[in-house]
């Protein structure tokens, strides 16, 4: 389990029930994704009060990433790679872009995620002012870049896997 370290007046700053409960809204949400490789949701909360829910995925057009095009999801690969042929948007992405959209700034919230965010969704969080990020499944790069990826992560107030 990777747990972000913090003074002890900073952990656990929210209820352990808490971080289950967006965590499950997190799926709930991701369930509506139309990527046909996985489900990923986001939510995005600050002051206790959601400021976006979403999904991974590609416009509703179509039914799904398969019927879009996506050469990443056409062709697999590993997690954590090849998002530079993936023309899914990630579930953090959209959250954001919602955010963004209807003027809701996201500077000191917390990000709640079923699956733990790439480096590129983790360095837009950390940029975009995100002060936690809980998400429930686990995975890792190489030794290398997971490396940058703790070190990244350690900007944070808490990066908490939950299982």
């Amino acid at each position: 389990m990777h747990q972000l370290r913090t003074p002890k007046a900073m952990r656990n700053t929210v209820r352990p029930r808490t971080h289950s409960k967006y965590v499950a809204l997190a799926e709930k949400v991701g369930a509506k994704s139309n990527c046909v490789r996985r489900n990923v949701g986001a939510v995005l909360v600050r002051n206790g009060r959601i400021i976006a829910a979403a999904c991974n995925g590609v416009s509703r057009r179509f039914r799904n990433c398969l019927v879009a095009g996506c050469p990443r999801c056409k062709g697999g690969g590993d997690v954590g790679t090849g998002y530079d042929s993936c023309i899914c948007l990630h579930a953090e992405q959209m959250a954001f872009a919602i955010a963004a959209r209807e003027g809701k700034s996201v500077k000191g919230s917390a990000l709640y995620v079923n699956l733990r965010p790439c480096l590129a969704c983790l360095n837009l969080a950390v940029a975009a002012g995100v002060s936690k990020i809980v998400y429930k499944e686990d995975w890792s790069y190489d030794r290398e870049l997971e490396l940058q990826y703790r070190r990244l992560s350690r900007r944070l107030s808490a990066f908490v896997h939950v299982p």
